[in-house]
């Protein structure tokens, strides 16, 4: 199966291409490297050095038969969000909708979108928030997100295009930056690490 993953040479995305090209899969990965690294990168997979918002997005298209799309890229920074709200739709809105054009024309089979946990929600009415809670994000990510996966909705039942979203909560673990916009785990891990 070919199998494209944007922000493949991220933390999330690396190791997602790593078992992907284990399992036998052909990998191509599509990164812009802003906040990827080549150094994640699995030798074994295809890389375009691209953005998502941008034209050349469809080279990959026309040149591989993709079948399954692991949608990773994003902009994630929750306070860069708020303070650039427009970088933040331009990249998570745009380059999205970009991406998902993509796999209607060229007909990919499903896209699954690496969606948010916490901020698609805001703040929690109950615990542990289930598939049923109120949707009210407050931050412009948590707004980009959401407004993805109602697209991905659309996408369905006007185009016929398979989805699947997943809303990660404290993702850690190898390649994670802990610098930044971290997880709480990574966060505490380094400073256990630093003896603080």
């Amino acid at each position: 199966m070919n199998i494209l993953v944007t922000g493949g040479a991220g933390f999330i995305g690396s190791n997602l291409v790593d078992s992907l090209v284990e399992a036998g899969h052909k990998v191509i990965v599509a990164d812009n490297l802003s906040t990827g690294r080549t150094a994640n990168l699995n030798r074994k997979a295809v890389f375009y050095e691209v953005d998502i918002k941008d034209a050349p997005l469809e080279d990959i298209f026309k040149e591989r038969e993709i079948d399954v799309i692991f949608h990773l890229a994003a902009q994630i920074d929750v306070r860069l969000s708020v303070a650039e709200p427009v970088n933040d739709a331009g990249i998570n809105i745009l380059g999205s909708l970009n991406l998902l054009c993509m796999a209607v024309k060229y007909k990919a089979g499903r896209i699954i979108f690496s969606s948010t946990g916490g901020a698609i929600y805001g703040e929690q009415l109950y615990y542990p928030a289930d598939e049923e809670h109120p949707l009210n994000p407050l931050s412009p990510y948590g707004v980009s997100k959401l407004s993805f996966e109602k697209y991905l909705y659309y996408a369905k039942a006007e185009q016929k295009l398979n989805y699947t979203v997943l809303r990660y909560a404290n993702v850690y673990g190898p390649r994670q930056d802990p610098h930044g916009e971290a997880g709480v785990v990574a966060i505490f891990a380094n400073c256990l690490l630093g003896g603080q």
